[in-house]
C-alpha cells in the first residue's frame, strides 16, 4: 500500500473538470488499496482573475475524500509551509495538476521541497498545456513555460 497524495483542486473548491477527475482518481487509487488524499487549495484564484461569481460549491463534500485545503496560489510563505509539511509526510507519489501558468510558482516551489526528501515521486498531470485563449499578455509567460519543458 503507498501513500499517495494528489495536489490539485478539490472540494469546497466548484466542481469543474479537475476538481472531479481528482475526486474520482483519488476514489480509485484508494479502491485499489492505496491511502490517498487531496491537498488542494485554500485560495485558488485572487477574486480579481476568476471570471465566475464564485470558486466554491453549493454541493455536498464526496464522501470517502480527505481533502484538506493547504495550499495558497498567491502566497509564498504558505508555499514553503505547505511544502516543507509535504517533505515530512514522505508521501511515496505525489499527484500534481497542472493546467495554468499561474499556478506554476506555487505548485513550483511545493515541489522543490518535497524533492528534498528523497523519496517521493513526482507525477504531473499537465491539462492545457497549449492555452484555449489567445491572450496577448499571456504569450511571455508561455513561452516561458514552454521553453522550461
Amino acid at each position: 500500500m503507498s501513500k499517495i497524495i494528489i495536489l490539485g483542486p478539490g472540494y469546497p473548491l466548484r466542481g469543474g473538470g479537475l476538481t472531479t477527475f481528482n475526486h474520482r482518481l483519488c476514489k480509485e487509487f484508494q479502491a485499489m488499496g492505496h491511502n490517498c488524499e487531496i491537498w488542494s487549495f485554500s485560495l485558488q484564484y485572487p477574486s480579481i482573475l476568476f471570471p465566475g461569481k464564485t470558486q466554491f460549491s453549493e454541493e455536498p463534500a464526496p464522501e470517502g475524500i480527505n481533502i484538506q485545503s493547504k495550499i495558497n496560489s498567491i502566497n509564498p510563505l504558505n508555499w514553503f509551509k505547505t511544502g516543507n509539511q509535504l517533505r515530512k509526510e514522505k508521501p511515496d507519489v505525489v499527484v500534481v495538476r497542472y493546467w495554468l501558468p499561474f499556478m506554476g510558482p506555487a505548485l513550483g516551489t511545493i515541489l522543490r521541497f518535497v524533492k528534498k526528501n528523497k523519496h517521493t515521486k513526482v507525477i504531473c498531470i499537465a491539462d492545457n498545456v497549449i492555452p484555449h485563449e489567445k491572450k496577448t499578455w499571456r504569450q511571455p509567460v508561455y513561452k516561458i513555460l514552454h521553453q522550461s519543458l
